[in-house]
C-alpha cells in the first residue's frame, strides 16, 4: 500500500521516497566495496616499545600477545581493516623486523581465520624512517602504489572502528568539499597522569583530577587516503610522521576532513598498565561489535 504525506511542496509518495532511499544505499555500497577493493592498509609496526621494557627486549612490540584469546597486538590492531574488507597490507618494520616476517609471514593466518585471501608485504627500515617516512621509502622503491586508495594506521592501537562507515563517510567528504584525506579523531582522550592546578603566588595546589577525560579532538594517526599518498615523497625531515610535515601542507590547501569516534573507541598500547587492562579482555568481541 502506497502512502502519501503533505510536504512543503505538495504530496509526496513515501514509497517513492523509500525506494530513493534504497537506491542511493546501493549505489554506495558498490562504491564502498570498490574503493575498499583497491585499498592498501598501510601499517607502521617499526617501534622498538622502550617504554614496555623489559618485554620487548627480546620480543617485538607487535608480537606481544594479549586478550582472553592470546594474539599478537598487530593481530588485534589489523582487525578491523581485515573485517571491513581489506586484503592487501603493507607493515612498516625495523625492530625485531625478522621475527614480525616470521610470525605473520604472507598473511596466510588472516587467510585461514577469516577464509579469504590476504597478503602481507613490509618495508624494512635500514634507520628509524618514522610513520611517513615509512610510507615514502615504501613508495620509492616500489613497494607501494601511490595511485591506490590507503588506510594508515598503527600497529600498537587497536580501534573499535566500522571500515566501512568511514569509508563511506569519506567518499561524501571527497564529493561534496574535495578533501583528499580524512584524519579520524577521538571525541576525548584520557590523560595519562593527574593534572593539578596551583596558585603561583602561593605555590598553593588549589585542584587536582586524576587522569581526566579532556574533550578536545584528540589524533588516533590513522587516515583514509586517496590521490595524495604522492605527497609523502616530499617530506623532507627524517624521522618523519604525517603529523610532523605533511598535515600542516593538507590544512594549507584545505583538504583534510574528520572523522570522529569516542574515546572508548581506541585502545592504545604504551605501558605495562595497559597491557595489564587487556590481558584477559575479549578483543574479538571489541573489535567486532563495530560491524554489528
Amino acid at each position: 500500500m502506497e502512502y502519501e504525506t503533505e510536504g512543503a511542496g505538495g504530496m509526496v509518495n513515501d514509497m517513492g521516497l523509500e525506494s530513493a532511499s534504497s537506491d542511493i544505499r546501493q549505489v554506495v555500497n558498490k562504491k564502498v566495496d570498490t574503493f575498499i577493493g583497491e585499498m592498501y592498509g598501510l601499517v607502521s609496526a617499526g617501534g622498538e616499545g622502550l617504554r614496555l621494557r623489559p618485554i620487548t627486549i627480546e620480543q617485538p612490540k607487535p608480537l606481544v600477545e594479549i586478550g582472553s584469546v592470546k594474539r599478537p597486538l598487530i593481530y588485534w590492531s589489523m582487525l578491523p581493516m581485515v573485517l571491513g574488507g581489506v586484503t592487501r597490507f603493507v607493515i612498516g618494520l625495523r625492530h625485531g623486523a625478522g621475527k614480525i616476517k616470521e610470525r605473520l609471514r604472507d598473511g596466510g593466518e588472516f587467510s585461514q581465520d577469516l577464509g579469504r585471501p590476504i597478503s602481507i608485504t613490509y618495508v624494512e627500515e635500514r634507520e628509524p624512517l618514522g610513520r611517513a617516512g615509512c610510507i615514502k621509502y615504501g613508495i620509492e622503491n616500489g613497494l607501494i602504489d601511490p595511485k591506490r586508495p590507503a588506510v594508515i594506521f598503527n600497529a600498537s592501537d587497536i580501534l573499535r572502528l566500522n571500515l566501512r562507515s568511514l569509508v563511506g563517510h569519506y567518499l561524501w567528504l571527497k564529493a561534496c568539499h574535495g578533501f583528499d584525506v580524512v584524519q579520524v579523531y577521538t571525541s576525548g582522550f584520557r590523560v595519562q597522569y593527574g593534572i593539578g592546578k596551583v596558585d603561583f603566588s602561593t605555590s598553593q595546589v588549589i585542584d587536582f583530577r586524576e587522569k581526566p577525560v579532556f574533550q578536545d579532538l584528540a589524533n588516533t594517526a590513522c587516515y583514509i587516503i586517496y590521490g595524495r599518498l604522492e605527497d609523502f615523497r616530499t617530506v623532507q625531515k627524517i624521522p618523519s610522521n604525517p603529523e610532523d610535515e605533511l598535515i600542516y601542507k593538507w590544512l594549507k590547501e584545505k583538504t583534510l576532513g574528520a572523522y570522529v569516534i569516542s574515546h572508548e573507541d581506541i585502545i592504545s598500547i604504551k605501558f605495562q598498565r595497559d597491557l595489564d587492562k587487556v590481558d584477559n579482555m575479549d578483543l574479538d568481541r571489541y573489535v567486532r561489535s563495530a560491524y554489528e
